[in-house]
């Protein structure tokens, strides 16, 4: 788990670091387009400028033509000859002062026609350009964009998440592993066995010792009860006491032994009830009213658990009181 946390911690990181670099870039290049907008608009009034710089000359070249035109059309109705001999210097010189005029607007016309064509060709030249940068920044560099915010996340996410992933799995598998070999010893349970194995190693202990043997005392060979007079009268009546003793505490030791059986019979089956299954307690149901009445009746209630406890003690002290009174 803290490799888990450690690589988060890396990843967040890598995040917040890559995002203030991409908005960094993201900057720049808002910038770049802000300036080739700037310029497109600044050329753009340049071509509007010299346009409308164009049709002024242009109109004004049309009107000088029209006066020429008007001009040349006095001449032709109006015979030099009618002319008085002192206006004709002076028609000369209108003549003149027209085509001049003309020469002159025709200059300008074009000058300013050709600025206008160079700056038509500019705009549309940058205009071009402008829409290739904004073609390009949505097309290709706001992916790159996005590309550079998330350089590896998926797959450090992903790595992270298989490391968690892979660490799950393993603590299941070796979870499994566990409850397999508590399973079996579960299943190998056996107190008879148990007992034995450790009667076994503590033999020393649990083997009965060696029988006490005769100490005769200075030279005394008999070892065997004299039944001579005049002690076998009292030996035949203790003989007989002891058989009706013995009788009579069989008798008790056989109810004994099966009271004792059958108390531990009950131990047994209450030590033994089959109440481990909690498959119940991970069942999901809609109604939280229903889950708690339905706990309150199961078998792992805290009233039933209450009762089962009082009644294995009860059971316990029974027992033992009379496994005391057979040994007594």
């Amino acid at each position: 788990m803290n490799n888990v946390i450690v690589r988060l911690s890396q990843i967040s990181e890598d995040v917040i670091r890559l995002f203030k670099k991409s908005k960094e870039i993201g900057l720049q290049m808002h910038e770049e387009l802000l300036k080739v907008t700037n310029e497109l608009y600044t050329v753009m009034k340049t071509y509007h400028m010299y346009h409308a710089e164009s049709i002024s000359a242009e109109s004004k070249l049309k009107e000088a033509e029209k006066q020429e035109e008007k001009q040349f059309n006095k001449s032709g109705d109006l015979s030099m000859n009618l002319l008085r001999h002192e206006d004709r210097p002076q028609r000369r010189s209108s003549v003149k002062k027209i085509e001049k005029m003309k020469e002159k607007r025709q200059a300008k016309y074009s000058e300013n026609k050709l600025k206008c064509t160079k700056a038509r060709n500019d705009y549309l030249l940058n205009l071009a350009a402008t829409n290739a940068a904004i073609s390009k920044y949505y097309i290709h560099d706001v992916s790159d964009l996005i590309d550079c915010c998330d350089l590896g996340f998926h797959a450090s996410l992903a790595r992270t998440f298989r490391t968690y992933l892979s660490a799950e799995y393993n603590l299941e598998t070796s979870r499994h592993e566990g409850l397999d070999v508590i399973e079996n010893a579960v299943d190998n349970l056996d107190s008879r066995s148990d007992k034995h194995t450790v009667m076994d190693m503590c033999n020393q202990v649990f083997c009965p010792p060696l029988k006490f043997e005769f100490q005769p005392h200075m030279g005394d060979e008999v070892c065997q009860v004299s039944a001579q007079q005049p002690v076998q009268t009292e030996l035949l009546m203790r003989y007989h006491q002891l058989q009706s003793r013995l009788a009579t505490l069989k008798i008790e030791n056989e109810e004994v032994r099966k009271t004792l059986d059958a108390t531990m019979q009950t131990l047994q089956d209450m030590l033994t009830v089959e109440d481990f299954d909690v498959s119940d307690a991970f069942q999901h149901s809609r109604s939280t009213e229903s889950v708690k009445s339905a706990a309150s009746e199961t078998y792992m209630s805290k009233i039933n658990i209450a009762k089962r406890r009082a009644n294995q003690q009860e059971t316990e002290m029974f027992y033992f009181t009379c496994l005391s009174t057979h040994w007594q």
